[in-house]
């Protein structure tokens, strides 16, 4: 095809036809993040957060056994002992995230988050910490 000036601009046609490639993986991932349920999202921020502050100490899969736990008197909690978590509430674990195990009288050597954490973070966490006991 040409213009009134008698030149071709099949060449512009393909640029054109080249952009939509270059939009589609930006177009999807808004369309996944977007359709993702934000219940999705905060457990995955939930998950990292976790592993990023106490994985050290109670484990990737919180059973006590971080590579820091062997150091540790008294052991860190393993959160998937289920027999062990019930003895807790959930108002318990929310202290000992953002006081320290010293806030409930327990191992001075777990660090207070409430300084750190918001009250949402150190809720989910709890809630992320109770999944991790499966019956």
């Amino acid at each position: 095809m040409s213009d009134s000036t008698g030149k071709s601009w099949s060449g512009s046609r393909t640029i054109m036809a080249a952009r939509p490639s270059i939009f589609l993986p930006a177009l999807a991932f808004l369309y996944w993040s977007l359709s993702v349920p934000s219940w999705l999202l905060a457990a995955e921020k939930t998950a990292v957060l976790f592993q990023e502050l106490c994985s050290v100490c109670h484990g990737v899969g919180g059973k006590g056994d971080g590579p820091s736990a062997q150091g540790l008197e008294p052991k860190p909690a393993d959160f998937t002992n289920c027999q062990a978590m019930a003895k807790d509430s959930d108002e318990v674990l929310l202290k000992i995230i953002k006081g320290g195990g010293q806030s409930v009288g327990r191992s001075t050597v777990m660090p207070a988050w409430g300084d750190s954490l918001s009250e949402q973070q150190i809720r989910e966490l709890v809630k992320f910490i109770r999944g991790l006991c499966k019956k």
